[in-house]
């Protein structure tokens, strides 16, 4: 069996606190990756050779914004197929939701909205 894929949680913190989120994303949590640990994965997953999907999430990921994109760009241009996984707190109305995600454009395989009842 092959390891096909990787999903950074790339922060722990959220702004939400869900019952069922399973890695206790919270607005406590702290930190989050660095883009030299975010290289350093990468280039692990490019020595393995049978990664194909890169999955950036948390907690919420699109909290430390800059910091997701840059990793999204450069897992693509490694050859990477990125997805996302996000509350989507960020998408208030459609235009919002395309500003946030025109710099995703053209590269973005995935995104995934995690939701509950209350949320």
């Amino acid at each position: 069996m092959s390891l096909t894929g990787l999903h950074l949680l790339l922060t722990y913190q959220c702004n939400f606190e869900c019952d069922h989120c399973f890695v206790w994303g919270s607005p406590a949590q702290k930190g989050t990756f660095t883009l030299a640990q975010i290289r350093e994965i990468y280039r692990q997953a490019r020595r393995l050779g049978t990664v194909e999907w890169i999955y950036l999430e948390g907690g919420e990921p699109f909290l430390y914004y800059p910091v997701m994109v840059r990793a999204a760009q450069e897992a693509a241009g490694e050859g990477f197929r990125v997805g996302i996984v996000t509350n989507g707190y960020w998408a208030t109305t459609p235009e919002d939701a395309v500003e946030w995600l025109r710099p995703l454009a053209g590269f973005l395989n995935d995104l995934t909205v995690s939701t509950d009842l209350f949320h």
